[in-house]
């Protein structure tokens, strides 16, 4: 067996430290609208904790990415849709995290340039959430699910985890004769 490249300077898994589910006090750093390919327009928002034992979370884990600088991500992100699952209708996280960001922040109104979140405080409340990873496993991280006001973030409720169903066996159908052959399935 060859060495693989990078070997020495790779973080074993389950050596990097993981942020628990809670309420902490956040700073925004970054913000970008964009939209999805159907046009639905969103708000890509780099945070960091800004205060207590986790301050720096963030920023300490991208210094400690050994990847190359090409490879290294900020993964303190929160992507929130401005509309709601109704077109016309204003989606209550980003009305939530508006107001939030207004209460947090002395004097500040927000008018619809996202620019001017940056550098703003925010409470921001993580939940954990299940994923299936690469390996066909059930994972768990802990991502950003509502926001509050800055001085709200610790006392908030920790949201239920969000569960995925186990696997099951896959269902069989019968297989019968059908004179609903034109169907696309």
């Amino acid at each position: 067996m060859e060495k693989p490249a990078g070997y020495d300077e790779a973080q074993s898994f389950g050596e990097f430290e993981t942020l628990p589910a809670g309420g902490y006090k956040c700073l925004i750093k970054k913000v970008v609208c964009e939209k999805t390919q159907a046009g639905k327009e969103f708000l890509k928002i780099g945070f960091d904790i800004a205060e207590g034992e986790y301050k720096d979370f963030y920023q300490k884990k991208f210094d400690n990415d050994t990847r190359s600088p090409e490879e290294r991500k900020w993964s303190g992100i929160w992507t929130v849709f401005t509309e709601g699952y109704n077109p016309g209708t204003t989606n209550p996280k980003f009305k939530g995290l508006i107001t939030s960001v207004e209460a947090s922040n002395t004097n500040f109104k927000f008018d619809f340039d996202e620019q001017k979140l940056v550098n703003k405080k925010i409470g921001l409340v993580f939940r954990e959430e299940d994923f299936e990873g690469q390996d066909g496993q059930i994972h768990t991280s802990v991502r950003p699910f509502f926001a509050v006001s800055y001085d709200k973030a610790e006392e908030a409720k920790i949201p239920n985890p969000k569960k995925i169903a186990d696997k099951g066996e896959a269902y069989e159908f019968e297989t019968t004769a059908s004179n609903n052959d034109d169907l696309p399935f």
